[in-house]
């Protein structure tokens, strides 16, 4: 009988090394632990991650792709800073996709896909964990609507969402009124009607789209008086 050799196999990790500094990142920039403008060297991202260089500016290419970093005029990149055209011409899509994935999401999503986004609506969670809701609300919509094109073309637009979420809840009483939004968009897709649906998923943009339009112009006003 030969000898077994030894068990040299290496399981295949499900994300490489670039695509973690990815998520790491964008998670960062999620919760504003990298608020934007700041300012990210190659060194300071080696020293953060413990990764090499050469994965460092692959993940930089990527985040770049994504509209989350931005060269800077100083060595290396910075968290991108999106101004009021900027934010109009990502909402302003954004509404196009997300109404048609929200009807797609009704006539497609199994039923434990709908219980999940009611679960993701329930009223009571902190600010954080309501943004973490808020991500994987969008990512679950998207899973359900079984649209590979509409997923990857949605997908990079949310990273550039997730970052501006923070400062569009921060407009007083908004984030009451998102929490309304929601629920009703889930009550629509429970009911199953994929018109009401994608309604109220664009009335749900634009009223979000304003929300981060007064925030990014006080963000402006307080820059050019150097406050």
């Amino acid at each position: 009988m030969p000898e077994t050799g030894p068990d040299l196999r290496i399981d295949r990790p499900a994300e490489t090394v670039p695509q973690l500094v990815v998520r790491r990142v964008r998670e960062a920039i999620l919760e504003g632990t990298l608020l934007p403008g700041r300012r990210l060297t190659e060194r300071e991202l080696m020293e953060l991650t413990g990764v090499s260089r050469t994965s460092i500016r692959e993940a930089v290419r990527h985040l770049q792709a994504l509209g989350l970093v931005e060269t800077s005029n100083k060595r290396g990149v910075r968290v991108a800073v999106l101004g009021s055209d900027d934010v109009r011409q990502v909402y302003e899509v954004r509404a196009a996709l997300e109404s048609e994935a929200a009807s797609l999401f009704v006539q497609r999503a199994t039923d434990a896909e709908v219980l999940e986004l009611v679960k993701l609506t329930r009223p009571g969670k902190s600010d954080d964990d309501q943004l973490t809701a808020i991500y994987h609300f969008d990512e679950l919509l998207l899973a359900g609507a079984r649209n590979a094109l509409l997923e990857s073309t949605l997908a990079p637009l949310h990273a550039r969402i997730h970052a501006l979420r923070r400062l569009s809840l921060s407009v007083p009483g908004r984030r009451e009124r998102s929490d309304q939004e929601y629920r009703d968009l889930v009550a629509a897709i429970t009911d199953r009607a994929a018109d009401r649906a994608a309604q109220l998923a664009r009335l749900h943009v634009e009223a979000a789209k304003e929300a981060a339009l007064t925030a990014i112009a006080k963000l402006e006003e307080e820059r050019a008086s150097g406050a």
